[in-house]
């Protein structure tokens, strides 16, 4: 075993796994390397002729199809391209990489195709040069052959092996395909703590190292890693001392959770009685008995998008949906369930799906507007909602809600939904609760207004302090800049909670903020009564919200509505003794 060595990075979910290690090269995510023993060898070589032949086929029937509609000379380009995969100097090289460096097929041709093109690249004769972008396309087309779905190519070369995986980054639905194929933790070079990707890391409870150094598929090869997300950090080829301090860590965590379901039990009541409802956010059915587990007030939200995520780009079917809702209804019983219709779109959903390509798809088509421009796609949910409202305390959410009327346009929707599943002769509820999320500055600004036309609001902070102060929350150069305690979101979610006590309805918090513990004592000052986060936070906010006193909380909070700056919000919560938060034991 080589010496080990660690890479640095920060803590975005907690916890400690070893494995064997995956990378995936950079941001494009076209291939991934995975060490092979010497038994897998004879298969990937296999695999790669099979490939091989299969992109061949595949280069004969576009090269018809152009030929018959655009003419034999632009035909002739993909003749060219099979020419190129058929060299059998080209597939010697790719066989050799595999046998000598015990390497999948994938890496392979990412490491030949490389060194080919560099030497194309320096060649005078400018036809010769040329000649390096058909073998760019030939290596594109291969890999696509190769990789299918990148879950599915890492679970067949796994052995069913605990897996490491180290990336540029990862979507919400590659992490949770992968978690399927044996992957047990993630380290990655962007993405901050309120990513879509991390949410998913900590409902899987993986652990998850963010900000990396760049280059990780240029790691020399490793047989293990351990993924540290209690101390942010990756350590490659671990040594025996480290691989014995890594069991004990393990040991501890368990007893953690062991501990941190004992503190679950506890009533959410401050010390002078004030009772704060905890709800739970829910990303995944496999997350839903934990509800009960962590002793939730029910569930606060639901990101029904995931179904659509992990199945994409096929659709879920009506009565999978209802299926689905009916479980989440069991699970909340006998509190309600809050199901956050489907927040599709911006980087959540394969481009392909919807049909669009967007430049800023994050301020694109997606939420409660991507709803209403493809009822296609999306009446099947209001129906299957409809339908599931009949076997419980149904409460349905819209998000990126803008403007009363896409709350009014919604309300129509849903009422020819009603119709045709009248004229059908179907069960279903027209009278559930409808809430708006309160995720983007203009529907912040007008809550007076929208509490006027729902049953309820909650307060989406994550987004809400994204659009605010014009930062991507998984950009890492301005991650600093990702401030939930700056003077104007504290503002603005003082105006909502006003907003909606005056007009009566309900307002939950279920962004990442709610499950801070340091935050705890401002939310409740500043008014807010129900927090919705992920289930194992609760523990930890029951210990804190027992130790606290209500009377006088919200005094200090007025003082950090008046605050010039971040740091003085600080200043002011730590002398109040806010930020010295206790760890759920």
């Amino acid at each position: 075993m080589s010496e080990q060595s660690i890479l640095e990075g920060r803590g975005i979910v907690a916890g400690c796994a070893l494995g064997k290690v995956v990378t995936i090269a950079g941001p494009a995510h076209d291939t991934f390397r995975l060490s092979l023993s010497s038994e897998q060898v004879a298969p990937e070589i296999d695999r790669l002729r099979q490939a091989i032949a299969g992109t061949s086929a595949d280069l004969a029937k576009i090269h018809d199809e152009v030929s018959r509609k655009s003419g034999a000379d632009l035909g002739a380009i993909f003749d060219a391209q099979r020419l190129i995969l058929g060299d059998p100097q080209l597939q010697a090289s790719l066989e050799g990489e595999i046998r000598d460096h015990r390497v999948n097929a994938e890496w392979a041709v990412r490491e030949v195709v490389a060194g080919l093109i560099a030497e194309f690249r320096q060649l005078e004769v400018t036809h010769l040069r040329e000649r390096a972008d058909d073998l760019r396309d030939v290596a594109r087309s291969l890999l696509r052959t190769l990789s299918g779905d990148l879950s599915e190519a890492v679970s067949r070369l796994s052995t069913n092996e605990p897996l490491v995986l180290l990336a540029h980054d990862l979507t919400p639905s590659e992490a949770i395909r992968l978690s399927r194929a044996g992957v047990v933790g993630f380290g990655v070079e962007v993405g901050g703590e309120t990513s879509h990707t991390a949410i998913i890391a900590r409902s899987l409870d993986l652990p998850l190292v963010s900000g990396l150094p760049e280059g990780l598929e240029d790691l020399p090869e490793t047989a293990q890693a351990i993924i540290d997300g209690d101390r942010g950090r990756v350590i490659l080829d671990p040594s025996p001392e480290t691989l014995d301090a890594h069991l004990v860590q393990v040991e501890e965590s368990t007893a953690r959770t062991a501990r941190l379901v004992e503190t679950a039990a506890l009533d959410a009541v401050t010390r002078d009685g004030l009772e704060i409802a905890l709800m739970a956010n829910i990303d995944l059915p496999d997350e839903l008995p934990d509800v009960s587990r962590f002793h939730a007030a029910g569930i606060g939200l639901y990101r029904s998008e995931f179904l659509f995520i992990e199945r994409s780009p096929d659709l879920p079917s009506e009565d999978e949906q209802v299926q689905l809702l009916c479980n989440v209804l069991a699970a909340s019983s006998p509190h309600p369930a809050i199901v956050r219709t489907f927040d599709l779109g911006g980087r959540k959903l394969a481009q392909e799906v919807i049909e669009t390509h967007e430049d800023n798809p994050v301020l694109g088509l997606r939420g409660v507007r991507l709803t209403l421009r493809r009822p296609d796609i999306f009446k099947s949910q209001v129906r299957a909602i409809l339908r599931a409202g009949t076997f419980g305390r149904l409460r349905v959410l819209l998000p990126m809600v803008t403007a009363v009327e896409e709350i009014e346009d919604f309300r129509s929707f849903v009422a020819e939904c009603a119709e045709e599943l009248e004229r059908e002769g179907v069960p279903h509820q027209l009278n559930f609760r409808l809430g708006a999320m309160v995720e983007v500055p203009s529907a912040a600004i007008i809550a007076d207004r929208l509490a006027q036309h729902v049953d309820f609001m909650s307060l989406g902070t994550n987004d809400l302090v994204q659009y605010s102060l014009a930062v991507d929350r998984s950009n890492e150069h301005v991650a600093y800049l990702y401030q939930p305690f700056h003077p104007a979101i504290l503002r603005m979610v003082r105006f909502v909670v006003d907003a909606a006590s005056k007009a009566d309805v309900a307002l939950v918090v279920c962004g990442e903020i709610a499950a801070d513990p340091r935050a705890t004592p401002i939310l409740l000052g500043l008014g807010l009564r129900r927090l919705s986060v992920t289930p194992r936070a609760i523990p930890g906010l029951k210990q804190r919200i027992c130790s606290l006193d209500s009377a006088g909380l919200g005094s200090v909070a007025d003082r950090c509505l008046e605050a010039d700056s971040v740091s003085q919000v600080k200043t002011i919560m730590r002398e109040a003794g806010w930020l010295d938060a206790p760890q759920a034991e």
